[in-house]
């Protein structure tokens, strides 16, 4: 029998017709993204424009991905079509300069589900499926695709149907671009709404937010809400910050959806404890006197995991600074030197310390698990689940953050959430009204 394959549309005019060259490009991409793969992660947001313009963010997200996926679920946009439910194809192959690619023996079964048929008008001259091909012919190597369009639908239905196909070996691509045609200033307030929202897992915001194919985007938010898939952005940028053009620009992003490996929990060693006291220690008699940022050749090999960290400044038990980030930027070595600095120099509590107090200095360095949102029923229940882990709350503009080790000093779950919200500028019994986020993390070491 015949096979039926899906030629490349915008083959020659948004990324290169030629096999040799396209890959070239695309393997540039990749490599200046300097990441490694992740066994973890199971489905990633990237834009479809062409390559020139968006495909250094999208290579972003595509280089991520463990070269062990061998089926690939894409939802796209159907830019030309006015499209209610989710449009399947009926191809046996999608085909693109770098070879053809089978469309999985699963489609068909997709194809019976509720909202889910075949429509052709969907996929005729568009691009947004086709333009993640090369980049997926690159990075993995035998798999197959069930592409997708998805249009108006009802996304909670859409993400349970989407559950029952994914399995270890199975990614979930959701090509979409964010806001389009806007002053440059303009088009980063809304892409920051949106990243946010992608970022909370919230799907009721997105409704709100532009973005291409916003329902593929809410059935994978409530997807990762059920299955515990943790958002993070790789890179953000749009057409002004590429062609220098900023009056009229569209906005990129790509995002990396992990799964928790509760195998695979980072622990130090006192050694390695100590290793990173004294790394703290070096850092800011470095700075204080003489005025010079420490410079490591080489850091154990822990500390090159991009992890968040405080730095703790004490002299006789009394605090002299504390510095640190909930999120990580760039390895836990380099946030240690950063942060201890900090702690030294920029703590608003404190005045800078002094080249004469350095010989009183003692040093702690908190490595932190990433923050998870609790989400609670009770006042009962949040005291309990916030007991001997940091809290991070917030309410509007208020925010206000305590290590675990400041539960040495409280006795009560209930005063330490009044202090805490006082520490925000909030009413000490703030923590009553149910209104308040409230994230809780651990330290590592």
């Amino acid at each position: 029998m015949k096979s039926n394959t899906r030629k490349p549309y915008c083959a020659g005019t948004w990324y290169s017709s030629k096999a040799e060259e396209l890959r070239k490009e695309l393997v540039k991409y990749i490599d200046n993204t300097g990441i490694k793969t992740n066994k973890h992660v199971r489905a990633i947001i990237v834009p479809h424009a062409g390559y020139m313009y968006s495909g250094q963010v999208a290579a972003y997200a595509f280089r991520s991905i463990s070269d062990n996926i061998k089926e690939v679920i894409i939802l796209g946009t159907a830019h030309r079509y006015y499209l209610k439910g989710i449009a399947a194809t009926e191809f046996d192959y999608f085909e693109t300069p770098l070879g053809k690619i089978p469309v999985g023996k699963r489609n068909k079964e997709i194809i019976n589900e509720k909202n889910i048929s075949v429509i052709p008008e969907a996929d005729i001259n568009e691009h947004s499926i086709e333009i993640e091909l090369p980049f997926l012919q690159c990075v993995l190597k035998n798999f197959e695709i069930i592409p997708l369009y998805v249009g108006i639908t009802d996304y909670k239905e859409f993400s349970t149907v989407l559950e029952k196909y994914i399995s270890s070996e199975t990614i979930i691509v959701v090509s979409v671009d964010l806001s389009h045609f806007h002053s440059y200033d303009e088009a980063t307030a809304l892409d920051k709404y949106t990243i946010t929202s992608i970022e909370e897992l919230n799907s009721e915001k997105i409704k709100g937010a532009e973005i291409d194919s916003p329902y593929a985007v809410m059935a994978l938010l409530e997807l990762a809400k059920k299955l515990k898939w943790k958002p993070r952005l790789m890179r953000y940028a749009n057409s002004g910050d590429v062609t220098g053009d900023k009056s009229r620009v569209v906005g990129y992003s790509a995002f990396i959806f992990s799964e928790e490996d509760k195998n695979e929990k980072i622990t130090f060693t006192l050694d390695e404890v100590e290793y990173m006291e004294s790394l703290a220690q070096k850092s800011v008699e470095s700075y204080i006197a003489e005025g010079k940022k420490l410079k490591v050749k080489e850091y154990p090999e822990k500390l090159y995991t991009e992890l968040a960290c405080f730095v703790t400044l004490k002299i006789k038990d009394n605090l002299r600074g504390c510095i640190g980030t909930i999120e990580p930027r760039g390895s836990l070595g380099d946030s240690i030197i950063e942060n201890a600095i900090s702690a030294a120099t920029k703590d608003w509590r404190f005045s800078p310390v002094k080249k004469e107090e350095l010989k009183d200095l003692t040093y702690e360095v908190s490595v932190l698990s990433k923050p998870e949102q609790l989400f609670y029923s009770s006042e009962e229940e949040l005291l309990r689940e916030i007991k001997g882990k940091g809290v991070i709350i917030s309410k509007g503009g208020n925010r206000a953050l305590y290590l675990p080790q400041v539960w040495e000093h409280f006795s009560n779950p209930a005063d330490f959430l009044s202090s805490l919200c006082q520490k925000g500028n909030m009413s000490k019994t703030e923590w009553k009204s149910g209104k308040l986020e409230v994230f809780v993390f651990e330290n590592l070491n």
